[in-house]
């Protein structure tokens, strides 16, 4: 823990932060390609997917454009069409970064559910929604401090049964506050 009263660990994609009043998620554009291709090489969909899936699609559609303008023309239309392509990945880019840093208010929160490996915060967005941040501790270790830190600020969790640094007797607490 900081000096600051919030928990860091490491995620194949940056940093979570969990702190007195809010849970940040910081995720580096570097890291999150790695972790994309590391998904996709061991057969899993990666989260880059969840998090600029409109932009996916735009850039997909633009890249079938592309492609298509470039067969049908011979070779020679690639300028108009790539400009299309160039557009469609720049959304994913924008996409990315725009979603590179989250935070979640505390109050916000409704549960932490760690499926497959991944940590998954269902919270509330503006409207009411639930709305689904999710990600992947880098070690088991920070799997279980990930899991320590959300139930010692009053998160309830599930599927964390099975986390060796958290007891039953912490899982099965009431919500405790941290005193500093």
């Amino acid at each position: 823990m900081s000096r600051t009263g919030a928990w860091s660990l490491p995620t194949a994609a940056g940093r979570v932060a969990v702190a007195p009043g809010e849970i940040r998620v910081r995720n580096r554009l570097d890291r999150v390609c790695v972790e994309g291709l590391r998904a996709l090489a061991n057969g899993r969909a990666p989260s880059v997917g969840r998090d600029v899936s409109g932009s996916a699609v735009a850039a997909a559609i633009a890249a079938l454009g592309t492609l298509l303008e470039w067969v049908g023309s011979g070779g020679t239309g690639g300028g108009i069409a790539g400009f299309g392509l160039v557009t469609g990945f720049a959304g994913v880019c924008v996409s990315a970064v725009r979603n590179a840093r989250t935070e979640i208010p505390l109050r916000d929160v409704r549960r932490a559910e760690f499926r497959d490996g991944d940590v998954v915060v269902v919270h509330e967005d503006e409207d009411g929604d639930a709305v689904e941040t999710a990600f992947r501790p880098r070690s088991p270790a920070a799997r279980n401090d990930a899991a320590l830190a959300l139930r010692l600020r009053g998160v309830d969790l599930r599927g964390a049964d099975d986390a060796d640094g958290v007891s039953r007797t912490v899982v099965d607490a009431p919500e405790t506050e941290l005193v500093a």
